[in-house]
């Protein structure tokens, strides 16, 4: 699988939800550009073809589910075929990073009850704690024993939305462990695979026109302000 850097920008500045960033990226996307992570043979790879999955999002108040096609194109040295994905999209999830960000920044304010939140986010109460063991560990992997105890879930939350670049956070991650920052299902183990990021990077997602002038309402207004509501 490959990994693409296309948050260079703070999460909180994000007006468009995930399928519209997804369609961006995909006008993008140049296979022959890529670089194969199994056997690191660059301009190697064209296209194998297209899968469809769903790419779930909380937009309007509401989670709305949106049908996303994936690229997968294979490797003319080794063989091996690989999906194209940006770091906003979980890989083996249908939840976007930003719906699951969102459920756990609500959770972490105390906005709702657990009856609430699963309700407004039409989720199970397993999916949630599910989230929730995965970002302690992910968080504590991430820190380390020591700095993870130091660090509230709503303080590295808080973090992660305020941070300048969040692909460097997310490339990081991947780069480090060799899966996905919340990627609940672990990597296939039956066939040849290898999950990494390469250059070039997509900088789709960034201010216009050199300004930070975001109109539309933060999703992450509470991390930000503190204040105790969501739209």
């Amino acid at each position: 699988m490959i990994r693409k850097n296309s948050l260079f920008i703070k999460l909180f500045k994000i007006k468009i939800s995930s399928n519209f960033l997804f369609d961006l990226f995909m006008k993008q996307v140049r296979p022959e550009s890529e670089t194969c992570p199994v056997c690191k043979s660059s301009g190697k790879l064209h296209i194998h073809c297209y899968y469809k999955r769903y790419l779930i999002d909380f937009v309007g108040g509401k989670p709305v589910r949106h049908e996303v096609t994936v690229l997968r194109c294979i490797c003319d040295s080794c063989g091996a075929t690989h999906a194209i994905l940006p770091d906003f999209i979980i890989p083996f999830c249908s939840f976007s990073l930003f719906f699951v960000l969102r459920v756990l920044g609500e959770y972490f304010l105390h906005l709702h009850t657990i009856e609430q939140l699963c309700e407004r986010f039409s989720i199970s109460s397993k999916q949630l704690y599910k989230w929730l063991k995965l970002w302690k560990s992910h968080k504590a992997q991430w820190l380390g024993f020591l700095n993870d105890l130091d660090l509230s879930d709503k303080g590295f939350l808080r973090a992660l939305v305020r941070m300048d670049r969040v692909s460097d956070f997310t490339s990081g991650f991947v780069r480090t462990f060799g899966n996905s920052f919340l990627q609940s299902h672990a990597n296939p183990k039956n066939a040849v695979y290898c999950q990494d990021v390469f250059v070039p990077d997509y900088h789709f997602c960034r201010p216009l026109n050199g300004t930070h002038d975001f109109v539309f309402p933060s999703i992450y207004d509470g991390l930000i302000t503190k204040r105790r509501t969501f739209s």
